[in-house]
């Protein structure tokens, strides 16, 4: 299905409440979905492994050369004349047939990300064989504009108000489910698809809403200035310091509760393997990590709102990669093979700390909230923007445990605040040069640039 990108979308999230046979046949459609991800992935995973040694470059003695096979695609996996519909053809029976199309254009995007890359070049991870557990999604392409049907509540609350409107969503091959309609759909926007997912306290429905008349949302172009711009660093010890001295405090949402979901673990290991008790146990664990992942969103998007509601147009944050951050230390061996210390038990920690934080998506939601505010966000390379002085541009190695600035010019400042003064001059390109220490100890100058989002 052609995805036109020139029209405004948004994604609202209620959740749904279906009745004990909906439940049942929800349930049923994840199983079958997922059966036919495993079956539609294994063909393609059969197909690379015969026909990606190439015929001109190894020996025929050596390789044998296997009856070469057309390369399963989307067309041909949706089709299903071959072995899938005559062997399998209980997975189709009962399931929209455009839900299983969605299904198999999953497979695809992630094998073609994992054998070609995206638009960018980069390839992804070998995908995976799903197990039902692990199988919580399926998408509903196209959805009739008048599937939502809302109807005032003539009940009123103890205290005289108004409850909840009663809200049903018309899914294909489902029928009418019942919504909890927490916030109205703006004017102007219709339903184009739903995204149904199953979490560990029920059933969510996300859908796809839609305005032809606005166009799609893109960054503005701004031009920054030293009166319209704000540097931003981000940290462990205070979540983000502003150009300016502001700090938002960070609040580790994993790390306060971590003691109680020890515990709650602790107690589930202790319970006899698939037992009631330890099912139980789980889905107490998993709730509660969902509650911590709420929060920490909740969080990011308020700290954001403040950010946006500033004067300033243009947001300088680092380009980071905290997936790379957190990444293992590499082993160490001596020359018999004996693995040597390697320091992986103290970044274990802070791995943990840099995951908590959740970097990553505070800067994807400051960028959506600054773009639907007129503003931008631009990342720079924050390369020793912690290491120089902002004052004298003078470089001075520190380490990660010296929390203060202090240059051999007399200037004394919070470090954080210090590199989030060198981010704003990375981004005004006024900071002259960055001198960068090699492993022969020769200093050399780069300049600073930054990248557009």
């Amino acid at each position: 299905m052609k995805r036109s990108q020139d029209r405004f979308k948004l994604n609202y999230q209620y959740r749904i409440v279906p009745s004990k046979e909906q439940l049942n046949q929800l349930n049923d459609w994840l199983y079958k979905l997922c059966r036919i991800h495993n079956l539609m992935l294994e063909e393609r995973f059969n197909w690379w492994e015969c026909n990606r040694t190439p015929v001109n470059a190894c020996s025929i003695c050596i390789t044998h050369l296997p009856q070469l096979k057309d390369q399963p695609t989307y067309y041909s996996q949706k089709r299903a004349t071959h072995w899938s519909r005559e062997s399998h053809k209980y997975l189709y029976e009962g399931v929209h047939s455009q839900v299983i199309q969605e299904a198999i254009k999953r497979v695809e995007d992630t094998f073609n990300r994992f054998i070609k890359g995206d638009l960018n070049g980069k390839r992804s991870g070998k995908p995976r064989f799903k197990s039902v557990r692990r199988y919580r999604t399926f998408s509903i392409p196209q959805l009739k504009s008048d599937c939502l049907s809302v109807t005032a509540n003539p009940h009123r609350t103890q205290n005289g108000g108004t409850r909840r409107d009663i809200a049903y969503v018309n899914l294909p091959a489902l029928g009418q489910v019942k919504l909890i309609y927490h916030r109205p759909i703006p004017e102007g926007f219709t339903i184009k698809a739903a995204l149904v997912s199953h979490r560990a306290d029920g059933w969510y429905v996300t859908l796809t809403l839609e305005d032809k008349s606005v166009p799609s949302l893109k960054p503005p172009k701004i031009e920054a200035m030293e009166d319209n711009s704000l540097g931003l660093d981000v940290g462990l010890e205070k979540f983000w310091t502003a150009s300016d001295g502001e700090v938002e405090p960070i609040q580790q949402h994993y790390r306060q509760s971590e003691a109680k979901l020890v515990k709650l673990a602790n107690r589930k290991d202790r319970k006899p393997h698939k037992s009631a008790s330890r099912r139980k146990l789980a889905k107490k664990i998993s709730k509660y990590h969902q509650k911590l992942q709420r929060k920490r969103k909740q969080f990011h998007y308020e700290s954001a709102t403040r950010l946006v509601s500033r004067n300033e147009k243009v947001f300088f944050v680092e380009d980071i990669k905290p997936g790379n951050l957190s990444r293992k230390n590499k082993p160490k061996q001596d020359k018999h093979g004996k693995y040597l210390p390697n320091g992986q038990s103290a970044k274990s920690g802070l791995n943990k700390s840099i995951n908590d934080a959740g970097w990553g998506q505070f800067l994807s939601i400051l960028t959506y909230k600054a773009a639907k505010a007129g503003k931008s966000v631009v990342k720079v390379k924050p390369h020793h923007t912690s290491q120089v002085c902002s004052c004298c541009d003078r470089y001075q190695e520190k380490d990660l445990s010296v929390r203060i600035h202090k240059c051999l010019c007399g200037f004394v400042l919070d470090r954080d605040w210090n590199a989030a003064i060198n981010i704003k001059k990375v981004g005004l390109g006024i900071f002259p040069t960055i001198k960068r220490r090699k492993r022969n100890r020769k200093v050399t100058t780069k300049e600073a640039y930054t990248v557009p989002t």
